[in-house]
């Protein structure tokens, strides 16, 4: 069990790091203490807030451990049996949640949100966070992909995916399991979602991208190929995208290109052989998705990361209390617009996130959303790859029938579901 005695106020001392965590305060004697495993940059994100929080509570010292991502999920279902896990898991994607719930390693934390709690979210953010009716952690940032366009090979923005001509698009794919993410916006042009949802709005475990409307969508697929998409694992596009186009040589083609925040820092700094960067606004804007052939209008996938409750921390024991006001306070408007004005992270708290749309950057992503949170099933691991690979050898042209080979995915996609869940 955790010691419980209280620490004495105003007492605190500057960050030490301690093995591989940090601890925020050093106090005069034993106290209450709170683990929040995290990533290192999730901690270098977070730490000064969680300093704040931890400043204002007298009987709480909080200890930053350091994780690997890569490795954590397995770490915790290890950890949480002997009661070596965190209270907290902090910076954790969303789409976890489903595979951590599923492992007994998270604990549902309804009754610790105020009601009206999800109106402090972008649409979305707070429902990112549920698993079979439970939230089970609180949003902390956001990211969604956009439609990117250079202004001065494109000046006005696409109404319609039917406007965008073969070479114009750039948009990263693997050659044996595509991008589903990335993708999904042209899926969705077809009103074929992944799941179907209930009459809560949150995803069910049914496929729902089988039927007429997926199989239209694959038959597009192939239509478009290589042509429209380009070649899977295309090294150019950034340069592409960047420079001013050579019709001779093929070069510099690329008007459109369907990414995220990550890619904005090589936009405007350039890369390699590609030409000096372009100023958002004078040289690219990040816009919405056009519509799709038909004229429906395209959804992407909305990516949170967040703050979960874990379900026996040091001890056997998780500060349900003490976790539960951290986790609030890191999501509110103060905390989020800090990590946005130091960090530049995208706040899922909607106060915070009027206020940093100062940024033509946040704002052209923020006004480009028209999401739905990624799912968080346990099968999503193996639903990725499945749906990814009858993709790619669609756009690729190695199927006769596309919407046979679509068909056939989504049934497949239903057994792995039915035997996870």
């Amino acid at each position: 069990m955790k010691t419980t005695a209280k620490r004495v106020v105003g007492i605190l001392a500057a960050l030490t790091v301690v093995g591989s965590g940090i601890t925020l305060a050093t106090p005069a004697s034993a106290v209450t203490t709170l683990i929040v495993w995290a990533d290192k940059g999730t901690i270098d994100t977070i730490k000064d807030q969680v300093k704040k929080w931890d400043d204002l509570k007298a009987d709480y010292s909080v200890s930053l451990v350091q994780k690997d991502f890569g490795t954590v999920r397995d770490a915790l279902k290890v950890a949480v049996p002997k009661g070596q896990g965190p209270d907290i898991l902090a910076g954790a994607a969303h789409d976890w949640i489903g595979n951590l719930v599923a492992s007994n390693v998270l604990l549902p934390i309804d009754s610790q949100l105020p009601s009206n709690f999800k109106d402090d979210f972008v649409p979305g953010a707070l429902q990112a966070m549920k698993y079979k009716g439970h939230y089970y952690g609180v949003p902390g940032w956001t990211e969604n992909i956009a439609m990117l366009r250079n202004v001065k090979k494109a000046p006005k923005a696409l109404k319609s995916v039917n406007d965008i001509k073969d070479g114009e698009l750039g948009i990263n794919y693997s050659a044996t399991t595509s991008d589903p993410y990335h993708f999904y916006p042209f899926q969705t042009m077809f009103d074929a979602p992944i799941f179907t949802s209930d009459s809560n709005g949150d995803w069910t475990n049914k496929v729902g991208m089988g039927g007429t409307k997926g199989g239209n969508f694959a038959k597009w697929l192939k239509l478009k190929g290589t042509k429209f998409f380009g070649p899977p694992a295309n090294a150019n596009i950034l340069c592409d995208f960047l420079n001013p186009a050579n019709k001779a040589k093929k070069t510099g083609l690329i008007k459109y290109w369907v990414t995220g925040a990550w890619n904005i820092t090589a936009i405007e700094e350039g890369s390699g052989n590609c030409k000096k960067g372009l100023e958002i606004g004078t040289g690219y804007s990040i816009d919405p998705f056009p519509t799709g052939p038909t004229g429906l209008k395209a959804k992407q996938f909305l990516g949170i990361r967040g703050y979960l409750m874990v379900a026996s921390g040091p001890g056997k024991t998780t500060n349900v209390p003490a976790a539960s006001d951290l986790m609030k306070f890191m999501s509110s408007e103060s905390a989020q617009f800090s990590l946005y004005d130091n960090f530049n992270k995208t706040p899922a708290n909607v106060a915070a996130l009027n206020r940093a749309k100062d940024n033509p950057v946040i704002a052209g992503f923020a006004n480009a959303a028209n999401t739905v949170p990624m799912p968080n099933s346990p099968a999503m691991d193996a639903a990725w790859v499945t749906w990814g690979k009858a993709q790619t050898r669609i756009i690729q042209g190695k199927e006769a029938k596309p919407d046979v080979a679509w068909e056939a995915m989504t049934k497949a996609l239903q057994k792995t579901i039915d035997q996870v869940k």
